[in-house]
């Protein structure tokens, strides 16, 4: 299994680059053992400089002082060159981890911004959503409610229809029995009219022989012959002037009928027209309903997104903290 990059590899590698002629830093022991971030070479380069001036008495301890002067001077001055690059390195990688953790704070404040947006507006459009799925609740049962009151009044118009077909049945029968009063009428107008004929015949063979005696009579007959002809044609008047409002009632009736017809037919259609209205209403209210639900879905699932990856900046954050600057060594 690959492990990381111990201490002992980077003071192994900073000896060789010292050895080579080269000032040991951060990159040249990374070039060096191909392999290892900054952040973890750092510190053991940090220890390794700390440690180099121990390491380099006891040499010269184990030398028995025979280091020429001029070359301890010079590793002296290499020795306080290398710390100066060493802590410039260090000060330099200090800020740009400064830096880029004030960019991560930055886009972090940014995305918590946005989402904070996307919570509003995604808390506003559930507002409406549930405004709206609301209103057409309401029209939904105003569309029912109409519905019934169509019915009702379908119901209504058909008692009413009922009740003109028995009245028509009455006002037929009445015409009936008016027509059957005027025939009667007549039949009785006729049989007077023959028997005043007869009489009136009666008449003249007797007037034969008693013509002076048979004149008052037939005047007298005569007086009832006229006044039974306009009794006869007063009951025809009056048998014709009801038979003439029985039919323009017969008449209004039939027209009434009819409207009472065509109004049946157009509240039938107006509620048939209300029942498919309030049905594409109610299939159009629950397509949007499925459709607002998958939207609802879809944003959670984003906000899920967002909340990982304000949670993943908040570990590079913590995980980036600087660590506490090396103490300078003790000269």
């Amino acid at each position: 299994m690959a492990t990381g990059v111990q201490e002992a590899d980077v003071w192994a590698a900073a000896d060789a680059v010292l050895q080579a002629g080269e000032q040991p830093t951060v990159e040249r022991v990374r070039h060096h053992l191909g392999r290892g971030s900054p952040n973890t070479v750092g510190p053991h380069l940090k220890a390794w400089f700390r440690g180099l001036g121990d390491r380099l008495s006891l040499g010269r301890g184990t030398q028995n002082g025979d280091m020429p002067e001029p070359v301890a001077k010079a590793f002296g001055q290499l020795w306080e060159t290398a710390l100066a690059t060493a802590r410039d390195e260090w000060s330099a990688s200090l800020t740009a981890e400064r830096a880029e953790l004030a960019k991560a704070k930055e886009a972090l404040k940014i995305d918590h911004a946005a989402l904070q947006q996307v919570r509003e507006r995604l808390q506003a459009r559930e507002a409406d959503l549930q405004a709206s799925v609301q209103a057409a609740h309401a029209q939904a049962a105003a569309a029912e409610t109409r519905l019934r009151a169509a019915e009702e009044q379908v119901g209504e118009f058909r008692r009413e229809h009922k009740a003109l077909d028995v009245e028509l049945s009455a006002a037929r029968d009445q015409v009936a029995a008016l027509q059957e009063a005027l025939q009667h009428a007549q039949t009785v107008h006729q049989d007077a009219l023959t028997a005043a004929q007869s009489r009136h015949a009666v008449h003249e063979r007797r007037w034969l022989s008693e013509i002076d005696e048979q004149r008052q009579a037939l005047k007298k007959a005569k007086d009832e012959y006229n006044e039974q002809r306009k009794s006869a044609a007063r009951d025809q008047t009056r048998h014709v002037e009801a038979l003439n409002g029985a039919q323009a009632q017969v008449r209004q009736l039939t027209d009434a009928l009819a409207e009472a017809g065509a109004e049946t037919a157009r509240l039938r259609l107006q509620g048939e027209a209300d029942r498919e209205t309030a049905q594409t209403a109610q299939t159009a209210l629950q397509q949007r309903q499925t459709d607002l639900e998958s939207r609802l879905d879809d944003l959670r699932a984003q906000l899920s997104v967002k909340d990982a990856q304000i949670a993943a900046l908040s570990r590079q954050r913590v995980a980036r903290q600087p660590v506490s600057r090396p103490r300078k060594p003790k000269g």
